[in-house]
């Protein structure tokens, strides 16, 4: 049953991901989810964006101008290191500060889209850190 006046949230955007310049260090993922009116979620996934996320949060602020747009990060699991979710944070020196998260904690706000649009180089299924 749906409550009178409150949107679902709802996947926007989904891009096919994509491999960064250097190649080797993988691929990059680009998901944003409308929470509210007003509001949207984005999600960046993959080894390939880890190290441009100062350049690449305010790229996406800016196809987001009516919006509040809140970040987070997921890198997925390889060899070297396990697979972690992290909230983003803009610093006034445009550096970005990670805090991590449990995988969950961020299901829970976007639902089952968050999961089922993983990135296919992740073999840690969801878990994220959870």
């Amino acid at each position: 049953m749906a409550v009178e006046g409150v949107q679902p949230v709802r996947l926007i955007r989904d891009e096919d991901p994509w491999s960064s310049r250097q190649g080797w260090s993988g691929h990059a993922h680009v998901r944003v989810w409308r929470t509210a009116p007003g509001r949207v979620v984005a999600v960046i996934s993959g080894r390939g964006a880890e190290d441009a996320l100062a350049t690449v949060l305010p790229l996406l602020r800016g196809e987001y101008p009516d919006d509040t747009v809140d970040f987070f990060f997921h890198r997925p699991m390889d060899w070297v290191a396990p697979a972690y979710y992290a909230e983003l944070a803009t610093n006034g020196d445009g550096t970005v500060t990670l805090t991590h998260i449990a995988g969950d904690t961020l299901a829970a706000r976007l639902g089952p889209g968050l999961y089922t649009t993983e990135d296919p180089d992740d073999p840690s299924a969801g878990w994220g850190g959870a």
